[in-house]
């Protein structure tokens, strides 16, 4: 692929594609889109796979093979020069329908067993204390108070000039943040695929279910579609935040061009603070809208109005 895209596991911090072209959730796709954006989707279930494989490993001490068939290496030059072809965006579109579909099958029926041994040592698994005693940080001149802090980062081609610099500054009084990125920060309708954000932290039961994608797509499911819905859900990244990562607080960086529906907003910020979790909201400019001001107010966060 021409470009790389990797859940990044060492520093609890996941990457996700960034600038998807405008548009291709909803409109025409051409093959070479189809093909990029399906590549994507490979990419993330490999190594989202690789990643459950090996925790079961470090939890259970028993090794779990994922017994890859057609995905598995090949020397077979007749397929390797297919891969180059889709990997370079210069298969036929049927020939893509084809390698597309025999790769999701396959990772449909590898995550099928994946689960069955996550379910099994769910069960066995034995609750970790996770609580951090809170600290105070200072993050662009705002006091922090956190002791898990999740941060949302809106990836969007306006706001990406500004990604660097944000994780350097979040980092210096947080090492230990959990980033994630988020393509926009719609918030019109209910959390999606909130599975998309998460990642196994030190005293959380990795074996949980809700933390994995239910089911993989296939092609006649639109995946390429499917894979850009899953980078653009700011609900679920939201409700991953505060349901299934149990931070105490999270720090979200966007710009709010993006619509927000009241019913959708009232519903994240029950879950922020039925489990008090602390919103701080950074905008450039513009002022989030007002009930997004009122969580971040009562539930003892701040929003913070600053350019970098």
């Amino acid at each position: 692929m021409n470009r790389r895209h990797w859940l990044r596991i060492a520093s609890a911090s996941v990457i996700f594609p960034t600038a998807l072209r405008a548009g291709e959730g909803t409109g025409k796709w051409s093959d070479e889109s189809r093909q990029e954006y399906c590549g994507l989707l490979i990419e993330w279930l490999r190594e989202n796979f690789d990643r459950r494989a090996a925790t079961l490993k470090n939890e259970t001490g028993n090794d779990f093979d994922l017994g890859y068939d057609y995905l598995a290496p090949t020397e077979d030059r007749r397929k390797l020069r297919m891969l180059d072809k889709f990997a370079e965006q210069r298969l036929s579109d049927s020939d893509t329908e084809e390698h597309v579909t025999a790769a999701l099958r396959e990772f449909e029926s590898v995550r099928k067993r994946l689960a069955e041994a996550e379910a099994v040592a769910s069960g066995n698994w034995v609750a970790k204390n996770r609580e951090k005693a809170s600290k105070e940080g200072t993050i662009f001149d705002t006091q922090v108070t956190a002791g898990n802090l999740g941060v949302i980062l809106d990836n969007s081609r306006s706001m990406q000039p500004y990604l660097e610099k944000l994780r350097e500054e979040i980092s210096k009084d947080f090492m230990d943040a959990y980033f994630v990125e988020c393509n926009g920060c719609d918030l019109s309708y209910e959390a999606r695929s909130p599975w998309f954000f998460s990642s196994y932290l030190e005293g959380m039961n990795p074996f949980s279910a809700e933390l994995h994608i239910p089911a993989v797509p296939q092609w006649e499911d639109a995946p390429y579609s499917r894979f850009i819905s899953y980078t653009r859900d700011a609900p679920g990244a939201l409700h991953c935040m505060s349901d299934m990562m149990e931070m105490d607080a999270v720090y979200w960086f966007c710009d709010f061009d993006d619509p927000v529906e009241d019913d959708v907003m009232r519903r994240i910020a029950r879950s922020f603070m039925d489990r008090k979790v602390r919103l701080y909201v950074h905008t450039l400019d513009k002022r989030p809208p007002e009930m997004i001001q009122l969580l971040a107010e009562k539930s003892g966060g701040a929003v913070i109005r600053k350019r970098i």
